[in-house]
């Protein structure tokens, strides 16, 4: 179920967003042709329609998707094994280095998960006239650059979206946490369905 909510919060999300992070991408690969966010969309839209908007969403897709689904479903999974391993008392005394933890081991397989996508979605995106579809641009880059193309860029993926997943799982449990013995005076089970999912939604804007 973890995994299922990840896989629609973590790739319907960056699918929506799509047209930016074009634009983001060509920003930083073409600074002299894309000079500021206006200016990014104002040029592909032009030289390729709206449609050049929508570059890399198969992969972008399928690609977050699968993080979603590994990021959110293997934490659930890790912290259970975690705790296991050094019992309940020890577990709930050190609970944010178990949610560490946890979401560090969960993120790396969630990334080797997104690495193909994400590194056919940045082709796509900042080389125009590359690949305009998933179908063209896969077997494109198995061509080019082998099996190992798809994880050149799995370090640098790895080195940013593992602290930013610790932090954000650590400060979602610990602001629920809060939330409930500081700010709610009902016991989390006295409290409707729709209340929970009102905390749960806050803690996870504030994380």
């Amino acid at each position: 179920l973890c995994g299922f909510g990840g896989i629609l919060s973590c790739g319907l999300t960056h699918t929506g967003i799509v047209p930016l992070d074009v634009v983001k991408c060509r920003i930083q690969v073409h600074p002299d042709k894309y000079r500021n966010t206006v200016t990014g969309f104002r040029v592909t839209v032009r030289e390729e329609g709206l449609r050049g908007l929508g570059i890399g969403w198969a992969p972008t897709l399928i690609g977050y998707s699968m993080q979603g689904m590994f990021k959110f479903g293997l934490y659930e999974i890790f912290k259970v094994l975690y705790s296991d391993f050094v019992g309940e008392e020890r577990a709930y005394l050190y609970r944010t280095l178990l949610y560490l933890t946890a979401s560090a081991s969960a993120e790396v397989f969630a990334d080797v998960a997104l690495a193909p996508m994400e590194a056919l979605k940045v082709r796509m995106q900042t080389k125009t006239s590359w690949a305009g579809t998933l179908r063209e641009g896969f077997p494109k880059l198995l061509k080019e650059e082998g099996f190992s193309g798809f994880y050149k860029g799995l370090q640098p993926l790895w080195l940013r979206q593992i602290p930013y997943t610790m932090m954000k799982f650590a400060a979602f449990e610990r602001t629920i946490e809060f939330f409930y013995k500081y700010v709610i005076p009902y016991p989390r089970d006295s409290l409707g369905k729709s209340s929970q999912l009102a905390v749960t939604f806050t803690s996870g804007y504030i994380a």
